[in-house]
């Protein structure tokens, strides 16, 4: 045949002359043909995993040229090595695979991305100790001294210092930082809005719990059992912030968000940490128990949060069934009142803090900070102190000769709860009581800077000035309100001043004194929030040159640094009624509160358990 037909050619390698059939030459000629990868992957860059074939083709396609031009002796001791390199690719390969096969094909993290928080056994909740107080206290009338009976047998006596003993279970919990996402969200007009969501990616895991059991011979000798059991997880994520986010609410103000199920952002969700993993949310989570020994993922999710929040919180509840109980406020333990109705109760929840940069705009996958409790406080406080030593240089004023040439000290002008307009009347009817009114001009540069006159200019024209119909109506009813007339205004409006700041700091509730303030002003009610602020940073600089501080070591570091350096001061001072006295002069009516949770923590601490009632 044809393709037997041997020719004949000289060896290349022992260069005898040797014959071969042209099928042998067709076959070597095209295993030059056997597609090579690609230069990236031979520099060491591999753009995919190659079978074990390709490689063996690879490897024999080197010696194909030497097939052609050798003689059968010299090919077949080549022959062997090349096998055998083959058969190790080969097996190197079905490792490799068998090793992908054995992952469960999960995002692996790296070291500190997931941090792991042990339940909390530091308190002994398996034996809790306390009156019946629906007896004790409820029927205190009926307690009655036995003659013939030891005292302590009676319903009275035998209310008390009970021993409640329970089964006490825990999860172990570990969570990523949070972040937040952009996706579609239905809303209630049956159409796709694009919101941002905060989301905490997390797991629990059934690790146990734990049983006191007492010897039936001598009670006192007590021991602990662990104990194995499916978990029932009803997971209760909240996200507060404390932050201030305008003059207008003060050092702090209160913002919480529940978490919400959203459907449509699991899947964005999914894919962005890890495609393989399932994660669960809050109602498919408490859809079935956790078994002993097992772990479940899921996320919270938080829709509407305010973006320009920094240093928030998060409360988990459901981890444990630690409980805790007391009294309400106002308890009564009537006799016709149901059991337990003066008495509130709360689970032992886990707090997280976590800090980030405020960025509307940018950064809309941004992960957040770990933080810790009193870091907000503190970086709250310290920030407090450098705006109140940079303001004077900054609106050009001297507030410490300001309220000398008023007659104030800083202690005048101490806030009551609920009030924070009144240190302003307090100045404005200073202002009045001044026999030079030509020193009122001064004394308000001083206090304000010349942007102080420039508010109560605007303030005194918002309330005079000619206006629409329809705004002179709202005005002159909302004198009325408050006692006054454009006409009494006009003729004095400085005193006209201070009876509206009295009226205003009347109203508790914010949202109330707020729409008076728009009737009376319009939109120039910011510059009463304008004084009000400036005075508080007037006070808070009188009280730094009382304690003697530091003002350069204030201004010189960072918020943290800054609050440090006043830590030293306020510890010094012994009296505690004083120290008191100096938080709120510096800090407002929450200074004491915001002072104690700053100092309360120490930093590295990222965790905390808690017990929270709902009337706190």
């Amino acid at each position: 045949m044809f393709w037997l037909e041997r020719i004949r050619f000289t060896c290349a390698a022992c260069s005898r002359v040797a014959k071969v059939s042209l099928l042998w030459a067709a076959v070597a000629q095209r295993s030059l043909s056997v597609r090579r990868p690609p230069a990236s992957t031979r520099s060491g860059l591999p753009q995919r995993r190659y079978t074990s074939t390709e490689y063996t083709l690879v490897l024999c396609k080197g010696w194909a040229p030497f097939w052609v031009s050798a003689c059968r002796q010299c090919v077949l001791g080549m022959i062997v090595p090349t096998v055998l390199t083959a058969a190790g690719v080969m097996g190197m390969s079905a490792c490799h695979d068998r090793a992908v096969a054995a992952d469960k094909g999960f995002r692996k993290l790296a070291a500190g991305v997931l941090t792991v928080i042990p339940p909390d056994t530091s308190a002994d909740d398996t034996e809790q100790h306390g009156d019946l107080l629906e007896i004790t206290r409820g029927r205190a009338d009926s307690k009655w001294k036995p003659n013939e009976a030891p005292s302590n047998t009676t319903l009275i006596e035998r209310a008390k210092n009970l021993e409640f003993q329970r089964d006490i279970w825990y999860l172990e919990f570990a969570f990523k930082p949070p972040r937040t996402i952009d996706v579609d969200v239905p809303t209630l007009n049956q159409r796709m809005q694009r919101k941002r969501l905060w989301y905490l990616v997390y797991r629990v895991k059934n690790t146990g719990g734990r049983r006191t059991v007492v010897d039936k011979i001598d009670p006192s000798k007590r021991t602990t059992k662990k104990l194995e059991g499916p978990v029932l997880f009803l997971p209760h994520f909240v996200l507060e912030g404390l932050e201030a986010l305008s003059d207008a609410e003060g050092t702090t103000s209160y913002r919480g968000y529940l978490d919400r199920v959203v459907p449509s952002a699991m899947a964005p969700i999914r894919m962005r940490e890890d495609q393989a993993r399932e994660l669960f949310d809050s109602a498919q989570m408490a859809s079935q128990p956790i078994a002993p020994g097992e772990e479940r993922w899921g996320v919270a999710v938080w829709e509407d949060v305010d973006s320009r929040i920094d240093f928030f919180s998060i409360f988990v509840r459901g981890l444990t069934n630690s409980i805790r109980w007391r009294e309400k406020a106002r308890a009564t333990f009537a006799k016709n009142e149901p059991m337990g109705a003066s008495m509130e109760q709360t689970l032992e929840c886990l707090r997280l803090d976590f800090w980030r940069p405020g960025d509307d705009g940018r950064n809309r996958d941004q992960e957040m900070s770990v933080g810790y409790a009193g870091f907000f406080e503190r970086m709250t406080l310290g920030t407090r102190l450098i705006e109140a030593v940079g303001r004077p240089p900054l609106i050009q004023s001297s507030p410490v000769e300001g309220l000398v040439q008023l007659g104030l000290e800083w202690s005048d002008l101490l806030e009551g709860p609920g009030s924070n307009l009144a240190p302003l009347e307090k100045v404005v009817r200073k202002l009045l009581a001044m026999k030079d009114s030509a020193g009122r001009g001064p004394a308000v540069r001083n206090l304000f800077g010349d942007i102080g006159v420039e508010h109560f200019a605007a303030l005194s024209r918002a309330l005079t000035a000619t206006v629409v119909a329809e705004r002179e109506a709202a005005r002159a009813a909302a004198l009325t309100k408050v006692g006054l007339s454009r006409e009494v205004v006009e003729s004095a409006p400085l005193k006209s001043l201070a009876e509206v700041l009295k009226a205003l700091d009347a109203i508790q509730r914010p949202a109330d004194r707020s729409r008076l303030a728009e009737q009376l002003f319009g939109p120039a009610q910011r510059h009463i929030l304008a004084l009000a602020r400036d005075l508080e940073m007037a006070r808070t600089l009188a009280v730094l040159e009382t304690i003697d501080a530091d003002w350069k070591a204030i201004t010189s570091g960072t918020a943290r640094s800054a609050f440090t350096s006043l830590q030293t001061l306020i510890d010094a001072e012994p009296d505690a009624k004083t120290r008191k006295r100096m938080l709120e002069g510096m800090f407002g009516t929450k200074g004491p509160a915001l002072y104690a949770a700053a100092t309360l923590e120490h930093e590295g601490i990222d965790h905390s358990w808690v017990f929270r009632y709902e009337t706190d």
